[in-house]
């Protein structure tokens, strides 16, 4: 029965090791280079789902609403968060904390 699990375990690391190497992990290596791409496309991401939000939050401000209840409008609107799930406050404080540093970088008008 211990062998069964081993050679499991061993599958599984193996698909996992695989999987990473497709993605364009290097293997055998470790440090910010390894890391930068998934940063950079986690980054990306979270840019690209500000930018569709963006009037939407817009309009939360103009109401002049705190964090907490503009994540409770969202919430209530049915609209889910990044990931799927339902709005924090500190999500929103993010968020807007994003359209702050583009606001200063120029690149919001």
């Amino acid at each position: 029965m211990g062998e069964l699990k081993d050679e499991s375990i061993s599958s599984r690391t193996r698909r996992a090791l695989s999987d990473a190497k497709a993605r364009g992990v290097k293997l055998g290596t470790a440090g910010a280079d390894n890391i930068r791409a998934t940063v950079q496309k986690r980054k990306d991401a979270a840019d690209a789902f500000a930018r569709e939000h963006e009037a939407l939050f817009a309009e939360l401000l103009a109401q002049g609403l705190t964090h907490r209840k503009m994540a409770e409008v969202l919430n209530a609107r049915g609209i889910p968060a990044a990931r799927g799930g339902e709005w924090t406050h500190g999500q929103v404080q993010r968020m807007l904390e994003r359209y702050k540093a583009w606001r200063v970088a120029g690149s919001v008008n």
